[in-house]
């Protein structure tokens, strides 16, 4: 029996382009062996209309893999509309990843009077089985060119139910490859639908602890998540409110109507921004800059870390508070970089922990995830301790 398993993440793009001009890349710091080209997966999957669901066929429907500087048409694609499995297409012999790299490939699919879908994807495989195939199911919706989102509605409420206004909600793209946004488990099967990092968008909520998001600022398609900043609520602290992706939704295709509720937590800490947040940003310096809500105080300063290319000694690092000590900035002191090909990345790590410095209760967190981690509120995920300082 094949083993079936999969990860993915797509990226819907709204423009022209030409479709032989993706290259493929590797990501991680293990270099695909021969083995790993020596296994195969298939995509398959239905192309239908977002709005109606309907299957889409004709003879300008096309779909089309790129891997490095080739292309390739789909092994199966059945446009006739009179046929029962209209719609229906499937790509069979792509390279699958079985080691900790990513083979990245790119999925473009068109066809006039829709918009054009194009994504990045990755198939990794369950434990290195022995299996020679290994199959995905991703179906792919396609938006009409006139159609417009609409507008995103987030209400937010107490631990009691309560409408909580002057609350910031902010409503963020999930874009990161690591986001497993449809996969072997999923009812669905939904090929997510995103652009590159988009900075979150921000709304207070009123009386009625409703935030209203404009459907001009939103991607059609684009699946997004709610997170709101703790607020203090009839004398009660609210906690920062970031659910997982299993909650999170697409914007023209779910409800455009959502609800928040927070819970009581004291003394709540994030990170406005980093600057690794934004994935592919290489910082041939290595240093990471992070900005918290509030000022902290340092357990320690003695951070580590390690570079992930080759044999490279692990540089000393130098960390330093400013902005009112809500700033934190690690400098490495890089004596040999990188030259190898690939890319590289520098590592800290983190055993101190953070405490709040306008806070009389002892509460800690730590830092690069751990037991109680600080979590960036732009992408929703504990703030990251990797830098890429290196380039494929």
């Amino acid at each position: 029996m094949k083993r079936l398993f999969a990860v993915l993440c797509l990226l819907l793009v709204f423009g022209c382009g030409d479709e032989s001009t993706t290259t493929t890349t590797t990501t991680g710091t293990t270099t695909p062996t021969a083995d790993d080209f020596n296994k195969t997966g298939t995509l398959q999957g239905k192309i239908m209309n977002a709005l109606t669901g309907a299957a889409l066929g004709g003879s300008d429907l096309q779909i089309f893999l790129v891997q490095g500087t080739q292309h390739r048409g789909p092994d199966r694609l059945i446009t006739d509309l009179n046929s029962v499995l209209a719609g229906e297409y499937a790509f069979a012999n792509i390279p699958v990843a079985l080691s900790s790299a990513n083979i990245v490939y790119k999925v473009v699919a068109v066809k006039n009077s829709f918009q054009r879908f194009e994504g990045e994807l990755t198939i990794a495989a369950a434990g290195g089985g022995t299996d020679d195939t290994y199959n995905m199911i991703g179906n792919i919706y396609l938006f009409p060119l006139n159609a417009v989102s609409g507008d995103v509605s987030v209400f937010v409420l107490s631990p009691q139910g309560l409408p909580v206004p002057g609350a910031t909600v902010r409503l963020t793209q999930n874009i990161n490859l690591s986001n497993v946004l449809a996969t072997s488990t999923s009812p669905t099967h939904r090929l997510g639908a995103t652009n590159s990092l988009m900075a979150s968008l921000s709304a207070t909520t009123d009386a009625q602890g409703k935030a209203t998001f404009a459907g001009s600022n939103l991607t059609l398609g684009g699946n997004y998540s709610v997170q709101v900043e703790p607020i203090t609520f009839q004398g009660q602290q609210l906690a920062f409110f970031n659910p997982d992706l299993t909650t999170s939704f697409f914007v023209g295709i779910d409800s455009s109507t959502r609800t928040a509720t927070l819970s009581n937590l004291d003394n709540v800490l994030f990170a406005h921004n980093a600057s690794n947040q934004v994935p592919g940003t290489i910082t041939p310096s290595g240093t990471l800059s992070v900005t918290f809500n509030q000022p902290i105080i340092l357990s320690t300063t003695t951070f580590t870390a390690s570079i992930s290319s080759g044999s490279l000694a692990s540089p000393s690092v130098t960390a330093q508070l400013s902005n009112g000590d809500a700033t934190l900035t690690l400098t490495p002191s890089i004596s040999t970089f990188p030259t190898a090909a690939g890319a590289a990345f520098i590592t800290y790590s983190y055993a101190g922990t953070i405490f709040l410095k306008n806070s009389q209760t002892p509460t800690s967190f730590t830092l690069f995830g751990g037991i109680n981690p600080v979590r960036n509120i732009t992408t929703g995920a504990n703030v990251s301790g990797v830098v890429q300082i290196k380039s494929n």
